[in-house]
């Protein structure tokens, strides 16, 4: 029974992590669509001001790539890592 509790508790989390990855992306594409649909616009701005702003959209996509990371780290290594609360020995995955 524990056994399943384990599988159930796991779908769950993955479940919820490609939630918050999703929320996390549509957010991104929100903050780029505003810095980089302006570019398109009729109206001209200056040179450095575009630049800019590709700039910026593109700090926002390598800031979410880094969060996207950490955030798979966190949630792989420390809450679905749980099986040893249960007496389950695991063994050791690094390379020997």
């Amino acid at each position: 029974m524990s056994n399943m509790k384990d599988k159930i508790f796991t779908v769950c989390m993955l479940a919820v992590f490609l939630l918050i990855v999703w929320g996390m992306f549509l957010c991104v594409l929100y903050l780029m669509s505003v810095f980089v649909i302006p570019l398109s616009m009729p109206y001209h701005e200056p040179l450095l001001i575009s630049i800019y702003r590709i700039g910026v959209a593109f700090i926002v996509l390598i800031v979410w790539v880094i969060a996207w990371h950490r955030l798979a780290i966190f949630w792989l290594y420390r809450i679905l890592r749980r099986s040893n609360r249960y007496g389950i020995s695991r063994q050791n995955d690094s390379p020997s």
